[in-house]
């Protein structure tokens, strides 16, 4: 009783901080200029992978997430083709590995749209495969090392996943269950997770490291999301409100800095609300066509009857998403103009230095970050065709 009355204090907590950005005197504000210093967003490319037309390595199901290694290597899942295909720092073809199947290595053909991957800095691959309950880790050359099964019976979905920065664990903000009639798998705590998954055993041990604010009701539409990413030094980034408030947690997830800049949440009016649905619908359409086939049809459908029904949180958050560099750079993206649109994307240090702002149609926000300033774009190209582009980032915006 006492561990969920603490929670529910800690979640208190952080809506006070998410309403009035004041948080306790023990933490740090930085309130960092309004104004923005554009940077130059010229980055050289590198090389791309990806064509219909390519070579057999580089044809592409379904690319759905990349990552590098401190080699420089891409790694790419082709989770549709139950593959992991690597390329070198100069586009080539390394290896590729994994495949569909029920044995060691192996990714299940019943969950193979809904797989979490990412690469840990010494180029061992983690992917959480929930047709097998388990995490699958592959050492830096595609050898499969071993399985770490979840605990539980439930079958779940695990994605996005993060390396934790300490070359063993990884950290995800969402672990969706399926429920088998077990009451406590629809129960929702009173804030919102950051998850570390500590891999070192033969069943994965599953720690609460941050307990986030949790936003009143279940609007879908403009709902502060929750995002977290790990800084090389081990420490957690992360943002969870419709405010401008980036927050730095400790390694063991003690809020020690908040980031801020003075922009405002915009009202939710109907115009806004009609809008969005009528934007989301287009994008969902565009989806569907990219993929062609007659699952992502139906799941087209499904997501339009959800989103011409989904109600909307009162405000339209300043953050989109956020990222952090291979060298610890924070890289926020706020919204555009319009208020389902991309805009700025603002660099910042973990201490509370403004480095400059990106304009909002200088570049997307990269799908990776490597070393030397390498980063990853998943892009499609006017056939649906997934690639890779690889940039190399100037070192004053790495």
């Amino acid at each position: 009783m006492r561990s969920w009355m603490a929670a529910v204090a800690v979640a208190g907590f952080a809506l006070v901080l998410s309403a009035s950005a004041v948080p306790l005197a023990a933490q740090e504000v930085v309130e960092l200029p309004a104004e923005d210093r554009i940077l130059d967003a010229e980055f050289e490319e590198v090389y791309r992978v990806g064509s219909i037309d390519g070579d057999e390595w580089e044809v592409f199901s379904r690319l759905t997430a990349v990552g590098f290694a401190e080699s420089g290597n891409l790694y790419v899942m082709d989770d549709q083709g139950g593959r992991i295909v690597v390329a070198s720092r100069e586009g080539e073809f390394v290896r590729e590995f994994g495949r569909i199947g029920d044995g060691p290595g192996e990714f299940s053909a019943s969950s193979n749209t809904a797989v979490g991957f990412t690469v840990l800095r010494d180029g061992r691959t983690v992917v959480f495969d929930p047709g097998h309950r388990a995490f699958q880790v592959f050492e830096p050359d595609g050898e499969f090392e071993r399985s770490v099964r979840m605990p539980g019976g439930s079958f779940q979905v695990i994605r996005p996943l993060a390396p934790a920065e300490d070359g063993q664990n990884v950290i995800t903000t969402t672990v969706g269950t399926v429920s088998r009639g077990d009451p406590s798998d629809d129960f929702q705590p009173p804030f919102r997770p950051v998850y570390r998954f500590v891999l070192t055993g033969d069943e994965a041990v599953q720690e609460t490291v941050i307990r986030a604010w949790r936003p009143s009701g279940d609007a879908e539409g403009f709902s502060p999301a929750l995002v977290a990413r790990a800084l090389p030094d081990g420490r957690l980034v992360y943002t969870d409100s419709s405010a401008y408030a980036i927050k730095v947690a400790a390694r063991d997830g003690k809020l020690t800095r908040v980031l801020t800049r003075p922009f405002r949440p915009e009202p939710v009016t109907d115009r806004i609300r009609k809008e969005e649905i009528e934007r989301q619908l287009e994008e969902n359409e565009e989806r569907a066509a990219r993929s062609g086939d007659e699952l992502a049809a139906a799941r087209a459908e499904l997501a339009r009857r959800r989103i011409s029904s989904m109600d909307f949180y009162h405000e339209v958050p300043v953050v989109r998403t956020l990222r952090t560099s291979w060298a610890g750079t924070i890289w926020v993206r706020r919204r555009g103009d319009e208020p389902g649109s991309n805009g700025p994307i603002d660099l910042l240090t973990a201490d509370g230095r403004y480095l400059g702002t990106l304009a909002a149609d200088a570049t997307a926000m990269p799908s990776a970050f490597g070393p030397d300033g390498l980063v990853a774009f998943v892009e499609w190209d006017e056939l649906g065709v997934p690639r890779v582009v690889v940039r190399r980032l100037p070192p004053e915006v790495r």
